[in-house]
């Protein structure tokens, strides 16, 4: 274990909820924890059906599941000659290539941890998470949606503490400049020859370690870090695969970025757990998925809601016999409205399309099972998955009755094990008896379904990306004609909410939505997180002690939208 890895995994996970034993003892003899690691399955796969197809990457071409092993092979080697190893922190910022799945694994190999994030991060975002969990590698791409991420790459050089490796992968690699890999060129070299075999196989992780952090926005505005061993990513994708019997023949469309949990779990990750395929799209376009879906059979995703809107009105689906491979769509991240159910019913008869609920902190949470009645697939966001446990408590933390609104509580063998070095947060959050609050507003009806009615934690739910208002408040308040400024969501029919700032200035200054985006833009935030609608106050409604009460705006910005319309 490298001295720097070990004592960033020590110090973080010494603060945080960690495993409970006797749990922990119970989830394996319930096999819902079987000690597995991802590379386990790989190798198994690669010995047994060496031409089986495990990647279909448009960008970087198709890889079989004993191509993907010798190159696993071969990065943990050479990633070892850097001297990265176990406890290390990677961070992959890339987009939906082949790349991304090699890292991954070879990084588990090494008992390494990944980092995964969306390649919308820029140079504030990056920034941070390097500083934070003091990675020792990075992997970028170089130019990505016309971005040139060479740039990102020379600030983090310039801002973080230098990683000991830094990655340009895909097309523009060639530009690196000096302390910068290209990913390609070094996977040209037989680094495998120089690591015996036998020393990687001895740096093989205990399934209870530390392998991947999934980071998400909180209510504070700050990043938190979701820990999760081999066993927790396992379980998430067990219940799932069980429900819906998910197996060797699946074929795993993934649109979903890597970077995000679903995208990450659910995809990349249940493609090598149940032995399928993944086939990867790497910037989202409905009629490209569409073809793509056809072409390649695809016969399960998981998406959130924008992606099945989008398909369910494209006039492709039609062209391509209504996607008869399609069996599964799994649709969360964000409010899934009753009428995209029915129409996907519709427009896609030969798929199943479930609300999905689910969090970074615990993965998939809640589906409706394929006997679901239809009244419950459009009223509901499922039912708990094997081996997760839900209930709903009320304000004073007792059981709700059925039908009942309080806060959704989950455990389970999925539950993260705390955040990342945050022992304040993972105290808040992750109780001493296993539940974590998941800060949401729900009900669960007499037969178990739940359905989420509300959020109680303050946060913006935009295309199924966690949005802090706290955030973007903290960096439009900087700007030097602001004096007050409150974020919320404004409801919006494809993305469930788009982000409007409401902003009182200063006397006789001029603010509108284009200096704020220029704000933004100057603050190196991601696009994501620019407002989309500026509404200029002379007064903010506040608490009589001093709260501003978002409740009031955002019924504000729903009357007005209301009107325009009308």
């Amino acid at each position: 274990m490298t001295a720097t890895g070990c004592g960033v995994y020590r110090e973080a996970t010494s603060q945080n909820a960690g495993i409970n034993p006797e749990a922990a003892a119970r989830w394996r003899r319930e096999g819902h924890w079987t000690d597995a690691v991802l590379t386990d399955r790989l190798a198994e796969l690669a010995r047994r059906d060496t031409a089986r197809e495990l990647v279909v990457d448009p960008v970087f071409g198709r890889f079989t599941y004993g191509e993907v092993a010798e190159q696993v092979e071969r990065l943990a080697a050479g990633l070892r000659q850097l001297g990265i190893g176990p406890g290390d922190i990677a961070i992959l910022e890339l987009p939906n290539w082949a790349p991304f799945a090699v890292l991954h694994a070879a990084l588990t190999a090494l008992g390494a941890v990944t980092v995964n994030i969306p390649p919308i991060y820029r140079e504030r975002e990056l920034t941070f998470l390097v500083r934070f969990t003091r990675a020792s590698l990075v992997a970028l791409p170089a130019e990505f949606r016309s971005y040139d991420f060479l740039s990102l790459a020379r600030a983090v050089q310039a801002q973080a503490p230098a990683p000991r490796a830094l990655f340009l992968v895909g097309p523009g690699s060639d530009r690196a400049d000096r302390g910068m890999l290209r990913y390609e060129r070094f996977l040209e070299v037989s680094w495998e020859g120089r690591v015996p075999s036998a020393e990687l196989a001895a740096l093989r992780p205990h399934p209870d370690a530390l392998t991947a952090i999934g980071f998400t926005s909180g209510t504070t505005g700050a990043l938190k870090g979701a820990m999760q061993t081999s066993n927790i990513l396992n379980a998430i994708n067990a219940g799932l695969r069980r429900r819906y019997r998910l197996g060797e023949d699946d074929r795993i469309f993934a649109a979903s970025p890597l970077g995000h949990a679903v995208g990450f779990t659910h995809c990349l990750r249940m493609a090598v757990t149940v032995g399928g395929t993944l086939v990867l799209l790497d910037r989202w376009d409905p009629e490209r998925a569409i073809e793509l879906i056809a072409r390649e059979h695809c016969t399960f995703t998981a998406a959130a809601t924008p992606f099945l809107l989008d398909l369910v009105s494209h006039p492709a689906v039609g062209r391509h016999d209504d996607l008869p491979s399609l069996r599964l769509f799994l649709c969360g991240g964000a409010p899934v409205p009753a009428r995209l159910v029915r129409d996907a019913r519709r427009v896609l008869p030969h798929t199943f399309v479930s609300p999905l609920f689910g969090m970074t902190e615990c993965g998939g949470v809640t589906a409706c099972p394929f006997e679901a009645s239809v009244e419950k697939l459009w009223t509901t966001d499922g039912m708990p998955c094997e081996g997760m446990e839900c209930k709903v408590v009320d304000a004073a933390g007792e059981t709700a009755r059925p039908g009942q609104d309080g806060e959704l509580l989950v455990r389970g063998p999925m539950v993260a094990l705390g955040y990342f070095a945050q022992p304040e947060l993972t105290r808040e959050h992750f109780r001493p008896d296993g539940f974590l609050r998941t800060g949401d507003q729900a009900r669960m009806d007499a037969e178990g379904y739940i359905k989420i009615t509300g959020r109680i934690k303050d946060l913006i739910i935009r295309g199924g990306v966690n949005i802090s208002p706290a955030e973007i408040e903290e960096i439009l308040f900087t700007h030097p004609d602001v004096t007050q400024v409150a974020v919320v969501g404004m409801p919006d029919p494809r993305l469930g909410e788009r982000i409007c700032a409401f902003v009182l200035p200063r006397p006789a200054a001029s603010l509108d939505l284009e200096v704020v985006r220029r704000w933004m833009e100057r603050a190196g935030v991601v696009k994501q997180k620019w407002p989309e609608r500026v509404e200029v106050v002379d007064a903010l409604p506040m608490t009589p002690s001093g709260k501003v009460q978002k409740f009031r705006l955002r019924e504000m910005i729903t009357e007005r939208m209301t009107r325009e319309i009308a």
